[in-house]
This record gives C-alpha cells, sequence and structure tokens, in this order.
C-alpha cells in the first residue's frame, strides 16, 4: 500500500552573522555548522552570510571556515555539501554601506531565517591597573565578570556619513554596536517575512554582554556620548530594546515601525502580522576575546583568572567563543516550537522575553540559561528567581528581586528608546536619501559632460 503521507519538503536555511572575522562572530558561524549538521534533516541545507569589513578578512575567514568544516565531527564529503558560506563586506559605522548590504541582500538571498547581531567594538583604551589589582585580588568572580577598571574614551564620533555640512552627531559605539545593526536589520525585514516554519517567522537575535546594565544608560544620553562607559550604555540599550520588543507599549515603534517593511502599507502590515519577525537576546558570558587589548603575557593571565573564577563555581566563564557562541546558536537553529518552550515558564508567570546566555560548569560542558538583569530580573517575573536552575544559579552580588515597580520603569525606558530610536532612524534614512539623489545627479552630469 502507498505511503499516504506527503513528501517531506527539504528546508533551505539562511542565516546572516555579522562580524564573523574573528572571535565570537567566527565560532558563532563554525558552531551553526556544527549543530546544523547534528540536529537537522540530511536533506535539508543552510547558508551562512557572514560579514567582515573587507575583501581581505572575507577570504581568509572562509578558508578558515571551510577548513573548519571539513575537519568537524559531524562532517563528511556529502554533509559538508549541505553547508555553505556566503562572504559579503559592510562597515556597521557607516550607514550608507548597511544600505548597500541590504540592497544587495535583497536581490541575492530568497530569505533570511535569522540574522545575528555580533559585530561590534569595545571601545577602552586601557586599565587602572591598581584597581584591577586590587580588585582581582580581592574579589575575583564579580570583577572577571563585571569589571569596574577598563578606562574608555568618551564623546568619540563616527566618520561624517555624508558631504552635508550640517550632520547629525552619529555616536561610535553607539552606531558600531547598535545603530548600524539597527538599520541593517530594518532595512532586511522583507526577507525575514519570507521564513517559513517550523523555524518561521524570521528572528532577529541581538548579542549583548554579560556587562549590559541600566545603571549605566542615560535616556537623555541614549548615544553614550557623555558616559565613562559607553560599551556598557550600548549593551544596556541593547537589552532595552530587545526585552520590550513585543510589548503593546512599543508597539507603534517596534512592531508597526522597525519590522515594517517601507513599502508596506499599515493595512498590510496587520495582515502579515503572523509573518512580524520575533526578537531574541543572548550574551557569550564571559570568553578569552582580544575585544579589549591587552600584551600577549597578560591575556593569558586573563585566561587564567576565567579559568579560576569558573573553578570557584562561576556560572558565566565559557573561556572559549565556540562555548560562548552556543546561546545565539540555540536561538538561531530551534524550532519555534522549542523557544516557545523554553520562555513559556516566565510567560506563565507575568514576564515576557528572556536574556538568554551562555553558560559553562567547571568541566567546561556549555548550556544556555536564563540571565538575571536590573530592572527585568528574570525574564520580567516579579519576585525573585522562581525556577530551580535559575535559584541555584550564582547570582549577582547586590542584585535584589524585581519589583512591580521597577519592571514597570524598564518597560517605560523600553517605550522611550524605541521611539527614539525609530525617531532616528526615520531621520537618517532621509538624509541618507538626500546624499544618494544628490551623488546620482552629479554622476549622472558627469557622465553627460563626458559623452559631449
Amino acid at each position: 500500500m502507498a505511503d499516504s503521507k506527503a513528501p517531506r519538503e527539504p528546508q533551505e536555511l539562511y542565516i546572516l552573522v555579522t562580524g564573523a572575522n574573528s572571535g565570537l562572530g567566527f565560532s558563532i558561524c563554525c558552531r551553526l555548522a556544527d549543530e546544523f549538521l547534528s540536529s537537522h534533516h540530511y536533506d535539508d541545507s543552510l547558508t551562512i552570510i557572514f560579514t567582515t569589513r573587507s575583501a581581505r578578512k572575507a577570504e581568509d575567514t572562509r578558508r578558515r571556515l571551510e577548513a573548519h568544516l571539513q575537519q568537524s565531527a559531524n562532517s563528511t564529503s556529502s554533509n559538508a555539501a549541505r553547508v555553505k558560506f556566503v562572504s559579503e563586506s559592510v562597515d556597521l559605522n557607516n550607514l550608507l554601506s548597511t544600505r548597500t548590504l541590504a540592497r544587495r541582500l535583497l536581490q541575492t538571498v530568497p530569505k533570511l531565517d535569522a540574522i545575528i547581531l555580533n559585530a561590534g567594538i569595545g571601545g577602552w583604551h586601557g586599565v587602572n591597573w591598581p584597581e584591577a589589582i586590587w580588585g582581582i585580588i580581592t574579589d575575583l568572580i564579580y570583577q572577571v565578570t563585571w569589571p569596574t577598571f577598563k578606562l574608555a574614551h568618551t564623546g568619540v564620533l563616527t566618520d561624517r556619513q555624508t558631504e552635508k555640512e550640517e550632520e547629525p552627531a552619529l555616536g561610535n559605539l553607539f552606531c558600531a554596536n547598535v545603530f548600524g545593526h539597527y538599520m541593517l536589520a530594518h532595512n532586511v525585514v522583507p526577507l525575514l517575512k519570507k521564513a517559513q516554519s517550523p523555524n518561521g517567522p524570521g528572528r532577529v537575535i541581538w548579542v549583548s554582554s554579560m556587562e549590559g546594565n541600566i545603571n549605566f544608560f542615560d535616556i537623555n544620553d541614549i548615544q553614550g556620548l557623555y558616559t565613562k562607559a559607553p560599551y556598557e550604555s550600548t549593551k544596556a540599550l541593547t537589552d532595552l530594546l530587545a526585552l520590550t520588543s513585543d510589548l503593546p507599549s512599543t508597539r507603534p515603534w517596534a512592531v508597526d515601525g522597525f519590522l515594517r517593511s517601507d513599502n508596506e502599507t499599515e493595512d498590510e502590515n496587520h495582515a502579515t502580522a503572523e509573518l512580524t519577525p520575533t526578537m531574541y537576546l543572548s550574551h557569550p558570558g564571559i570568553c578569552a576575546t582580544s575585544i579589549m587589548p591587552l600584551p600577549f603575557g597578560l591575556a593569558w593571565c586573563m585566561v587564567a583568572a576565567f579559568w579560576l573564577a569558573r573553578m570557584l563555581g562561576s556560572p558565566w566563564h565559557t573561556m572559549s567563543t565556540y562555548l560562548g557562541a552556543w546561546s545565539s546558536v540555540f536561538l538561531a537553529l530551534s524550532s519555534q516550537g522549542a523557544l516557545d518552550a523554553a520562555e513559556s515558564p516566565y510567560r506563565h508567570s507575568g514576564g515576557g522575553r528572556v536574556k538568554w546566555g551562555s553558560s559553562a560548569n567547571r568541566l567546561g560542558v556549555a548550556s544556555v540559561c536564563s540571565t538575571e538583569i536590573e530592572g527585568w530580573g528574570h525574564g520580567g517575573v516579579v519576585g525573585g528567581p522562581f525556577l530551580d536552575a535559575d535559584r541555584n544559579r550564582r547570582r549577582k552580588r547586590g542584585m535584589v528581586d524585581l519589583t512591580r515597580e521597577d519592571k514597570e520603569n524598564f518597560e517605560e525606558l523600553g517605550r522611550q528608546c524605541w521611539k527614539q530610536m525609530e525617531e532616528l532612524r526615520i531621520k537618517w534614512d532621509a538624509i541618507l536619501d538626500e546624499a544618494e539623489k544628490k551623488k546620482a545627479a552629479t554622476t549622472a552630469a558627469a557622465a553627460a559632460e563626458t559623452a559631449q
């Protein structure tokens, strides 16, 4: 008797990863390939579109990724053919560059199942060594998880975006860590809306940090131009945007603005509500990377301190970027049902989005778990940690149980962030439109003059 079941349709997944030439971004690409080969059907395929800042870095990164794929424990000649690496170039501190990449993707890629917004810079220029040495000796775990001794420049701006005489100020770290990604993600929303189940709708996965803390963030300085902790400010903004993205109070700017295609009417937006991309938030724990510039010998001292912190019970010292990549990969490759199930205990207790972090035990076995943050607790659930896994995990010193007032303040802060970010996006879109029209007119005039 013939099988009455319809034949299974092979899945083709497309995932964009920014900042992949080294460190965490490179490891995210490696782990995406490994986990895909071990968990998905042999008929399925994965295209990883990774970005670097130059063609030279792109070619080197592709070569190293393909070498990793060939050496992977899950890879055979037939398996390796299921994963494809495609390189793209973008400078997130150049908004015209993010536009160019988005337009190219719209023309060359059929859809995007997920975008992992990983690229970024630290912006630190040094270390307060007396404070660092004393802090690590007397308070090791805290100081190598939430360090207070890093020194950063204040008020650093990007290069000019256009030739316009008067141009709004644009913070260097703000643009590299948040706004460049924000503009890119908005412009590829049409591709995210084409993602299909079981993984659909498309996912916007923001990569944050353990150091994101609303105490470093000022809504009146959303770009972090006046703070002494601009990196921490940008990561706090990332948390606020991602964790409040699905709230009714942010809908006019998040769902009906940022997550809507520019050529889509309001009626069309509501008609395709089930296709609206979803936002998730991840962080890699504490990895040994070059984001904080250190001499070779001191870099090994840093690794040793991280290892000791893990042995003393820190759940966040993944150390390896490959282990740190797990939370982002989990959010990108899991079925929608699996992600909903992971969030359901928090939502059923009155919470919402969760900050998912990569964790590692003393033996280096990685897992993905909720991260408690100031103003939002664990997944926005009022009160202290209520799941055994969260309650038994080492808590940040000074953390207090989430109150309803704190949660309301966090949500209101998120609403204001979304409002300001959308206003900024619209303002810059108009500036970039004008710059592109002016450039096109100049090019056309030069061509006409040459033709004469």
